[in-house]
């Protein structure tokens, strides 16, 4: 999970955050990993993933730049991985950088 940990470090590095923003922007992006991991599931492009979980955030939601590569990465993982385990070890590995 080293692209895991790059991308969750490069968020956590945009801005300077306190240990709740932390615990915010990984359960946020955690998120955008299991619906992205879902459309994968279920058969849809990248590119159609990615427009169906900005699709599903706010407008103005901080986390809408982080979508495609949390996307790109979801694509890399071989389908034997596409489970609910990937969000949780996301969280995990974001929460410990």
């Amino acid at each position: 999970m080293t692209r895991l940990a790059a991308i969750a470090v490069a968020l956590i590095a945009a801005t300077p955050i306190t240990a709740q923003d932390k615990q915010d922007l990984c359960e946020n992006t955690a998120m955008i990993v299991d619906d992205a991991v879902t459309a994968r599931a279920d058969g849809a492009s990248a590119q159609d993933a990615a427009s169906t979980v900005r699709d599903t955030m706010d407008t103005d939601s901080a986390y809408t730049g982080a979508v495609q590569p949390i996307v790109d990465w979801v694509y890399t993982l071989p389908e034997d991985q596409l489970t609910d385990a990937v969000a949780v070890a996301y969280k995990e590995q974001c929460l410990a950088q």
